[in-house]
């Protein structure tokens, strides 16, 4: 099986861990993988994998598609002239969703798209009437059970995304150190994003012994720091470039503020649970990792007084915290490893490729 995994420029930028695990999986499982990037980013995305990885024009105008999509095909021949043809192009991120779908009718591959958010499942439909062969894959049941509400004859099938479990977790709310806080997601909830800023610049302005990061981008689309200002915390406060992109510093935090509420699966999430963080996010019925109680403490009703009360809670009693930690880290381990998705996209691949289950 020969598959080429392509993904846009915010995927690859906010996914990169995903992308590698799955690359390195399916190589290990003996499929033939190659993956495209934008190629403004080749040099700064590592991916660390021995399959190649190869740049692609992600930008230009719809009539320069098919020639942007003949380089890369060029591209890709050039470096195996002896490649078994393609069966299978893997698409992450809406942006490249017309690009791939076009490098698949092209080669007679299966155009697999991800849908990773419910923005995306709009388009489905439209996608279903060409003439390319199209499935759709989906992280979580929300998504899957939106996928099929389109209409007959879309091909769909729930894939969950997973992370590594780290063999101990991480220890938090320790009492010889300071109390971390990141508050990290997209910001394109603005008024959410924003009401848990307020909430937890509201505790920080109570207590010295607490510290807040915050995800730069995102505290840029949200605008926040006028009441950061007003309540005297800019001493106890900090930004972190490109957080979900640095993994490593966000699960150092002991306490994750997590306001997104769109329904967008991102393996943040289950990095920090998996780490043993404990977690404050608004309700989404979208996100099948959070389990209010169990994973995390989900909000119904995100005030910025209630993200207060939570944060306030959380930092008065660790012992609580470090046990919804524990909980999540489980829940991680049971339901969403690695390796988990790594065996339901083969099996899912195996299914597209079978021409007597799925007769296109």
């Amino acid at each position: 099986m020969h598959t080429i995994v392509i993904a846009d420029h915010g995927f690859i930028t906010h996914e990169r861990s995903l992308t590698h695990r799955l690359l390195v999986g399916l190589a290990d499982e003996g499929i033939r993988v190659r993956c495209a990037i934008p190629r403004s980013l080749l040099e700064s995305i590592e991916l660390d994998v021995i399959t190649e990885v190869v740049g692609y024009e992600d930008r230009g105008l719809m009539l320069s598609r098919s020639a942007r999509v003949t380089r890369l095909l060029n591209e890709l021949r050039a470096l195996d002239p002896d490649s078994p043809p393609i069966d299978l192009v893997h698409i992450f991120g809406g942006s490249a969703w017309g690009f791939g779908v076009e490098l698949a009718r092209r080669t007679d591959a299966v155009a697999v798209l991800e849908v990773w958010r419910p923005g995306l499942v709009e388009r489905a439909r439209a996608l279903r009437s060409g003439d390319a062969r199209v499935a759709f894959f989906a992280p979580a049941p929300g998504i899957e059970r939106a996928l099929l509400r389109e209409g007959a004859g879309l091909l769909v099938r729930l894939t969950p995304w997973g992370v590594h479990i780290p063999k101990s977790p991480h220890p938090i709310l320790r009492e010889d150190r300071v109390a971390s806080v990141m508050l990290a997601g997209s910001g394109r909830s603005a008024a959410e994003f924003s009401a848990a800023f307020q909430g937890a610049c509201d505790v920080i302005a109570q207590r010295d012994d607490t510290m807040l990061f915050v995800d730069a981008d995102a505290a840029l689309r949200a605008g926040l720091w006028k009441h950061a200002r007003a309540k005297g915390v800019l001493d106890r406060l900090s930004l972190i470039d490109a957080a979900e992109e640095r993994r490593d510093l966000v699960v150092r935090a002991d306490i994750l503020l997590y306001p997104d509420c769109r329904g967008e699966q991102r393996t943040l999430l289950l990095d920090a649970m998996a780490n043993g963080m404990a977690i404050i996010a608004n309700a989404d019925p979208m996100v099948a990792a959070l389990v209010p109680d169990q994973t995390a403490r989900v909000l119904t009703d995100p005030s910025p007084e209630t993200w207060q009360a939570e944060l306030q809670h959380m930092l008065d009693f660790p012992d609580e915290a470090r046990a919804l930690g524990r909980s999540a880290r489980e829940r991680v381990r049971n339901e969403f490893p690695a390796s988990k998705h790594i065996r339901a996209v083969i099996e899912a691949y195996e299914w597209l490729t079978n021409p007597s289950v799925i007769p296109f």
